[in-house]
């Protein structure tokens, strides 16, 4: 997991599984991304293998908090595995879910 930085657009990029025992470090990255003045952030969710309802919880709280705070969150798609939780509860037809990091 990194983050890398483009004037006001940053880029999280996560692996792995995305579960209760680093949904915490995910955050941690996050929130000193974000105070960065960032104006977009974009979590690139490819190289996770899962994610549970923590991770989840996660997406639907920013996503809530971009809106509120006028950032934009963009959601580049994890592989059909992961995008799982997301489908099974409802929520990816409401999460910013993008296919390509270069769409702004």
């Amino acid at each position: 997991m990194h983050a890398t930085r483009d004037g006001e657009n940053a880029t999280v990029t996560l692996s792995g599984e995305l579960d209760i025992a680093t949904v915490a470090r995910v955050e941690e990255l996050i929130e000193t991304t974000l105070a960065q003045d960032v104006t977009t952030l974009t979590v690139d969710l490819g190289g996770l293998s899962f994610v549970d309802s923590s991770g989840l919880r996660l997406f639907i709280v920013l996503d809530q908090r971009a809106a509120e705070q006028g950032w934009t969150l963009r959601l580049l798609r994890p592989s059909t595995q992961a995008l799982t939780v997301f489908r099974i509860s409802g929520v990816e037809e409401n999460l910013p879910f993008v296919e390509d990091a270069s769409v702004r």
